[in-house]
């Protein structure tokens, strides 16, 4: 059959919704609704400054959570 399980055709898609910038304590975040699936995703990134024994190596370090329900 070309059925899906959830009655869908093979070639038939669900309706996707993206919206950005939902959390406003993060770098960036963004939401993704696809069928009954919803995800949540925020990022924090911070520059550091160059430790004084390395004057020209800083780092970069970020942070990613995300939650699927």
């Amino acid at each position: 059959e070309d059925l899906r399980v959830d009655g869908r055709g093979c070639e038939d898609y669900r309706c996707a919704e993206v919206e950005t910038d939902v959390v406003s304590n993060t770098s960036g975040s963004a939401r993704v609704k696809l069928g009954h699936t919803d995800i949540l995703v925020g990022v924090k990134a911070e520059m550091g400054t160059p430790k004084l024994e390395k004057p020209d190596e800083g780092y970069l370090e970020f942070f990613v959570d995300w939650l699927v329900y």
